[in-house]
């Protein structure tokens, strides 16, 4: 359902998920599958992290365990790395605003690669843009339309280019008032981390699908690429295209994810750090590329940037393709127009 909010008062009203996974893998299922391949078996369970269904299959020797070590790194990653987990990392470098915080590797990474997308992008994508999203309640359920001078206020905090790391200590800092928020990348880097661990392992044939962040390893048992539905932002119970997917990754930002409405107007998440609302010119951006945790943040930057200065983001990014959709029209670079089902 749609939540609904009253501009100048904050008020709790429900989260729209309409659909965790913005693309998904077809024709696979569920549990626990023999394999017969050379005494292989394939492993495949679901679970609960952050904030959405996360589906890892792993075919091969030991397969149960790899498994269930991809799932217990991401959990600790999700623990490093989020915001709103109050011991995390994340939640000591904004508590700490104005201070050197020490951090671990993994985050001090992580941060690091949000801020060369923040240049790449030039600053479409910025992970100090938390403030903002603080205000309009995505991530608390308490939305609220803001005023301008609130606004004002708060964009005036965010500027992925104060934000101070020092690579030889392990430390970052960012200015008082400012808010880190890595959920634009976040979630793509932990996909990455599970399928590290799979590559480390030699596993010939993998996926993992953390709602609609996408990565995989080798082919189908076919030998056929895997085949990815994205969905229609117009009607998200439908398939719009299907990619085929080989040792690459997938994401996909929609404004039909999370939103509210207000005064029959719908404010989704994915807001634009220049103005401090939602972007408008698109409706959906796929993004297909050699790891996931670029693709979240292209996605997102893309989306942001529009119609335009989105295609001419992609068109200079090497390794990289897009599906840009908006109300009107599509466009599919170069890369996909020639194997993308519609």
């Amino acid at each position: 359902m749609n939540g609904h909010v009253n501009r100048g008062h904050s008020v709790i009203v429900f989260a729209v998920l309409v659909g965790l996974g913005l693309v998904t893998l077809l024709g696979y299922y569920f549990g626990y599958v023999p394999y017969l391949e050379a005494g292989n078996v394939t492993t495949q369970k679901s679970t609960l992290l952050m904030d959405t269904v996360v589906d890892v299959r792993v075919d091969g020797r030991e397969s149960d365990l790899l498994v269930e070590k991809v799932f217990a790194t991401m959990d600790d990653l999700e623990g490093l790395l989020s915001r709103f987990v109050p011991d995390s990392e994340i939640s000591e470098i904004n508590r700490r605003a104005g201070q050197w915080v020490k951090v671990s590797p993994l985050t001090l990474e992580v941060i690091e690669l949000g801020l060369e997308m923040g240049a790449l992008t030039d600053g479409a994508f910025d992970i100090t843009i938390g403030a903002v999203l603080e205000l309009w309640g995505f991530g608390s359920g308490q939305y609220y339309v803001p005023t301008e001078a609130e606004l004002e206020a708060r964009l005036a905090t965010v500027d992925y280019t104060k934000v101070e790391v020092d690579t030889a200590r392990s430390q970052v800092r960012i200015p008082e008032g400012t808010v880190l928020d890595l959920g634009g990348i976040a979630k793509g880097f932990i996909v990455d981390q599970g399928i590290q661990i799979l590559r480390d392992a030699k596993v010939k044939r993998a996926f993992v699908n953390a709602g609609g962040d996408i990565s995989t390893i080798g082919r189908r048992p076919d030998n056929q690429p895997w085949r990815i539905g994205v969905q229609n932002p117009e009607n998200p119970a439908e398939i719009r295209f299907i990619l085929p997917l080989a040792d690459r990754s997938v994401v996909t930002s929609g404004d039909y994810q999370r939103f509210f409405t207000y005064e029959n107007e719908r404010y989704h998440h994915i807001i634009d750090p220049r103005t401090g609302y939602p972007a408008r010119e698109v409706t959906s951006v796929t993004i297909v590329g050699d790891n996931s945790a670029t693709c979240d943040a292209l996605s997102t930057a893309v989306f942001v940037l529009g119609w335009k200065e989105g295609r001419a983001l992609i068109e200079r990014v090497p390794n990289v393709e897009a599906i840009i959709v908006s109300s009107t029209d599509v466009w599919i670079s170069s890369g996909l127009d020639q194997v993308v089902t519609r």
